[in-house]
């Protein structure tokens, strides 16, 4: 698990740490193929939430950013870009979309198809089972603005509320679903206005401000494992990138997205620790740098990595 996971306190240099090889992951990752969904800009939802997540919490990433959360929860990088590059040394050994599914462990569930939403159901379901086997786990799922109009939420939502099941619902909110802004996709109250309509407790936060988000879903994960019931967290951030890498985002104005870079969660958490005498701006950049060689070299091993033959697709055989 990253450093940047919770252990009593948080760790704000963990946090860069993280945020940074995640996109330096993405980067790697879109220098092979232009069909790659970047979170550029929104790491700090992903890193924020994900790294507030206890060792045995259940873990369930939204599609983008899924092998940034990976990494947070322990992934191995070289793996996770096999898994991309539909190697047989990717954690999937070539069977399933790596970008989707990133990390296999008992505890962490990626998206297996391309339909969103299903994972928001995976983890009321694995908050159930914790409820009834009274394992003090928690449950925490990721997904985006788009997704909040899916009804399965409205769905797990009610259930949650009416058995208090340990499960918090993070609305990763990058204000686009592909080209559809979400001010014209998303009638009547603020999103975490709906949770509470369902008896959720629920609140906005600032998805660019990696501490907050943090202490938010820290906060409502431990009313979880408290038996408090279920709890909604909306994170308002930015798509920075097109909805693909290969997306020249025609359906929005270039000024809209130079406002939101010069929100960057990475840049903002750097300026803070710089600020207060934590980091030289010197130590930034070389944390920077030591995110983007390590990533390099996992890129060069996965590359030269073999692709699976008919017997490996074929074999019975656990995925890990």
């Amino acid at each position: 698990m990253s450093e940047a996971a919770v252990s009593g306190r948080v760790d704000p240099v963990g946090l860069l740490r993280a945020m940074l090889a995640g996109r330096a992951l993405e980067e790697a990752i879109c220098s092979t193929t232009g069909h790659y969904h970047p979170a550029r800009g929104e790491e700090g939802v992903i890193v924020g939430s994900f790294s507030a997540l206890a060792q045995d919490d259940y873990g369930l990433p939204h599609y983008r950013g899924a092998v940034i959360a990976s990494l947070v929860r322990g992934a191995d990088a070289h793996r996770l870009l096999a898994g991309v590059l539909g190697k047989v040394t990717g954690y999937t050994r070539g069977r399933q979309r790596g970008d989707f599914v990133g990390r296999f462990a008992p505890n962490f569930f990626g998206l297996f198809s391309g339909t969103l939403g299903p994972s928001i159901g995976y983890a009321t379901g694995a908050a159930l089972s914790s409820k009834l086997d009274a394992s003090g786990r928690a449950a925490m799922v990721t997904f985006g603005d788009g997704t909040s109009n899916s009804g399965l939420l409205y769905e797990c939502m009610n259930m949650a509320s009416m058995l208090q099941l340990p499960v918090v619902f993070v609305c990763q909110n990058n204000q686009y679903a592909v080209s559809m802004p979400a001010a014209r996709s998303i009638g009547g109250a603020a999103l975490a206005q709906r949770a509470r309509a369902f008896g959720l407790h629920a609140a906005d936060v600032d998805g660019n401000d990696v501490l907050a988000v943090h202490a938010a879903v820290a906060a409502a994960l431990a009313r979880a494992r408290r038996g408090e019931g279920p709890s909604f967290v909306h994170a308002l951030t930015y798509r920075v990138a097109g909805h693909w890498a290969g997306d020249t985002c025609g359906y929005r104005s270039a000024e809209e997205a130079q406002q939101w870079r010069e929100k960057d969660p990475i840049d903002r958490l750097a300026r803070t620790l710089v600020g207060e005498g934590t980091l030289a701006a010197e130590a930034v950049e070389a944390l920077g740098a030591a995110a983007r060689e390590d990533i390099q070299r996992a890129l060069a091993a996965a590359q030269a990595d073999p692709l699976p033959d008919a017997g490996v697709i074929a074999a019975r055989q656990a995925y890990v």
